[in-house]
C-alpha cells in the first residue's frame, strides 16, 4: 500500500461558500429525474437501503433517515430537528441513489488508495480540491483515541490502517476508509481516506471531494 503523504498548510475550500453552489434544486436535473423514475418503477432493493415511501424516497445517511422529495427537489432529516440538507449532501445523496439502483455493489474489489491514485486524481486533488483528511489531521493531531470514539458514534468500525483507523459503510458494497497518524517530534499529524481503486468507475471526481468534505465535518 502507498506511503503516508505530510499534511501541509493548506486547507480545503467549502463549496457552499459560493453562491453557485447552496441549494438543492441547482443539483444536476438528471439525477433528480433519475431518483423520481424509482417511484413510478417501484424499484427496491432487497437489503432495503433505498425505500419508496409513498411519493418520497428514504436512504440510511450515518445512522440517520434522510427524506428525499424530487418533485420538490428537496432532502430533509426524519428526526426530531427535521432540518434540511446542504448542497454537498444532496450531491452525495443523488449519486448515491444513482448508484443504489444500477449497482448490486462496486466492481470486485482491489487495493485501497488515496484519492491521487484515481484517474485524473493528482491534477484534481490540489489547491482549493484538497481532501478535507487534512482537517482531520489537524483536529485530531494529538487525540487518536477521541477520534476513534467520534467515528464510532458515527457508525464506524476500527480498521487496520494507520495508527488509529476507522471504516464507514457509507452504503452496501461501498466503504470508506480513514487512517490517521498522530504527530510527534519528528512527523507532524496527518491522516488519508483510503478507498477501493475502482471508485472513480462509479462516482465522478466532484463528488468522491464532496463525501470527503461532508465525512469531516461530522466530526
Amino acid at each position: 500500500m502507498h506511503k503516508p503523504e505530510p499534511a501541509t498548510g493548506k486547507l480545503p475550500t467549502d463549496p457552499e461558500s459560493n453562491a453557485r453552489y447552496r441549494r438543492l434544486n441547482q443539483l444536476n436535473p438528471k439525477w433528480w429525474r433519475q431518483a423520481a423514475t424509482l417511484l413510478t418503477t417501484r424499484t427496491r432493493r432487497a437489503d432495503n437501503t433505498l425505500k419508496i415511501v409513498g411519493t418520497c424516497l428514504e436512504i440510511t445517511w450515518f445512522k440517520r433517515t434522510v427524506k428525499i422529495d424530487p418533485s420538490r427537489m428537496s432532502m430533509i432529516y426524519l428526526d426530531d430537528r427535521q432540518t434540511g440538507l446542504g448542497y454537498q449532501e444532496g450531491l452525495v445523496i443523488l449519486a448515491l441513489i444513482d448508484y443504489l439502483s444500477n449497482h448490486a455493489k462496486l466492481p470486485p474489489d482491489s487495493e485501497l488508495v488515496n484519492e491521487n491514485y484515481l484517474t485524473g486524481g493528482t491534477t484534481f486533488f490540489r489547491g482549493p480540491h484538497l481532501m478535507a483528511s487534512i482537517i482531520l489531521a489537524r483536529c485530531f493531531a494529538d487525540n487518536g483515541v477521541g477520534f476513534l470514539k467520534r467515528a464510532q458514534l458515527l457508525g464506524g468500525q476500527p480498521a487496520p490502517y494507520g495508527e488509529f483507523g476507522i471504516e464507514f459503510e457509507i452504503c452496501p458494497g461501498l466503504n470508506w476508509t480513514i487512517a490517521l497518524w498522530e504527530r510527534d517530534s519528528e512527523f507532524p499529524a496527518r491522516a488519508q481516506y483510503l478507498f477501493d481503486r475502482k471508485l472513480d468507475q462509479i462516482f465522478q471526481l466532484d463528488v468522491i471531494r464532496a463525501l470527503g468534505n461532508l465525512i469531516a465535518t461530522k466530526f
